[in-house]
């Protein structure tokens, strides 16, 4: 009973640990459709509710007569996160492919509740949420022209936790999953409930440097849906924190239910890895050739190793989504470009001992440690997005290696002195203001050490105040 309790309270200090560092900004744009928050009437239940673009100029009427794709998001720990943020991280995905996006305001996923896995699931706060879901999702059926037939279940962070376990109880309500840095929970899982959905489609993406709690839960979830026998996408995307991307649970939707986007997925650099590959040497992720005006383009997805599942194939685990997802004899979409999918990068090897260093104020400069690499820095560049702009900043980096030097050499990332990742490309979400010393350590197969580093300026947020007279 000890073992337990201590196993509760790890968890609970864990989940508090997210919520106090995790910041959850939301960078994405705001769409061109319509947001409105609405109460269930009879529950009573507030949710967030987005009409895509295309919906408000048709007044939701398709040239196909087909009705529109629904996405359920589930909210992160209040208030850290909330249904607000949820509908708008999700609102230029929805312009992108014609989805209607819900976002429920749940009483579990708050910071005065106990978090699902260590409370009952047949009780309390869930069975509350639980309740006020379905009424919820009945009521944008009745409101709107949205597809019962065509669900995703997503979420961040910890409303993970109802992602996985609404689909696990009414498998009949969704097409499939597909949650981002999310929790997950086995003792909220019934697995008598599996052989009604098998074959839906599952995806768990989570962050190369996301909180420990979310990567442990991520792999679990990973585990439990393979030993009941599911077919799944577990990917994680290199350097990326506890951030949010809801353009891979939106990419992967798309592709299940048979959707093209009106304009390319926003992956920029964003690279995802198979989290059972293994460690080959760096592989520069720029193609031959390429100009240094700009950082590199997008990558095309590999034939033999896509980052989400071939559309068809034989066997049930290949089938696309819930009955009724995707018809007998519908076209598959065209292959639109995806970030590459590869094996796992290669972990560098204790060869020396990085410090963590205060934030620098100087500017950007290339320090090699040792005399051999004092006059330059062999050929090695960086290029970012952008060097200046107002908090929270997104910025995408890149690391330019000359073809004989990428060979068996692996790369270290930091901001100012703090590792944030271990990928040749990436992004972070620089939230502090001042200057951030973004620096690559390569190191080489011959054991030759390279630093190069580059200053990026993150503004405060102005606010805006009445002029005296107006």
């Amino acid at each position: 009973m000890k073992s337990s309790t201590g196993t509760i309270w790890a968890k609970l200090v864990a989940v508090a640990a997210i919520g106090a560092f995790a910041g959850c900004a939301v960078p994405q744009k705001p769409g061109k459709g319509k947001v409105m928050h609405l109460r269930e009437p009879r529950t009573r239940a507030g949710y967030w509710l987005y009409l895509p673009e295309d919906y408000v100029k048709t007044n939701g009427q398709r040239p196909d007569g087909a009705r529109w794709p629904l996405v359920m998001t589930f909210h992160g720990l209040r208030p850290y996160d909330d249904a607000n943020p949820q509908i708008r991280e999700w609102q230029e995905e929805a312009d992108r492919y014609g989805f209607i996006v819900c976002a429920p305001e749940l009483q579990t996923c708050d910071t005065l509740v106990i978090v699902p896995p260590l409370n009952t699931a047949e009780k309390g706060s869930v069975k509350r949420d639980e309740k006020a879901i379905l009424a919820i999702m009945d009521d944008v059926f009745k409101r709107t022209q949205a597809d019962p037939t065509r669900v995703l279940s997503t979420s961040f962070s910890c409303g993970g936790y109802f992602a996985h376990y609404m689909p696990n109880r009414y498998p009949e309500r969704f097409t499939c999953i597909a949650v981002r840095q999310s929790n997950f929970s086995s003792e909220m899982m019934d697995p008598r409930q599996t052989a009604k959905y098998r074959d839906m489609k599952i995806a768990i993406f989570f962050g190369e440097n996301d909180f420990k709690l979310c990567r442990d839960e991520s792999r679990e979830a990973v585990a439990w849906y393979r030993q009941h026998r599911f077919n799944v996408t577990a990917k994680y995307v290199g350097g990326l924190g506890h951030e949010r991307t809801p353009q891979t649970a939106a990419a992967f939707f798309a592709r299940v239910i048979n959707v093209e986007p009106k304009t390319p997925p926003p992956f920029g650099t964003l690279v995802m890895y198979d989290i059972d590959g293994g460690l080959p040497p760096l592989v520069s992720a720029a193609p031959a050739g390429r100009t240094t005006s700009s950082l590199p383009p997008p990558l095309a997805r590999p034939s033999s190793n896509a980052i989400f599942p071939p559309a068809t194939g034989g066997g049930a685990s290949d089938s696309a989504g819930a009955a009724g997802a995707v018809g007998p004899g519908t076209p598959r979409p065209s292959d639109t470009p995806l970030p590459v999918s590869t094996p796992a990068p290669p972990r560098l090897t204790p060869k020396y001992t990085y410090v963590p260093q205060a934030p620098r104020r100087a500017p950007p400069r290339a320090v090699p440690p040792r005399a051999t690499n004092s006059a330059s820095p062999s050929g090695v560049e960086i290029r970012l997005s952008t060097r200046v702009g107002v908090t929270p900043l997104w910025v995408s980096y890149h690391a330019e290696l000359p073809e004989a030097m990428r060979k068996g050499s692996s790369i270290l990332w930091t901001d100012n002195g703090r590792p944030i990742s271990t990928a040749l490309s990436g992004y972070s979400v620089l939230r502090e203001v001042g200057e951030h010393c973004l620096e690559a350590l390569i190191i080489t197969e011959d054991d030759r050490e390279i630093r190069v580093s580059e200053t990026v300026t993150v503004l405060p947020r102005l606010t805006t105040r009445p002029v005296a007279g107006m």
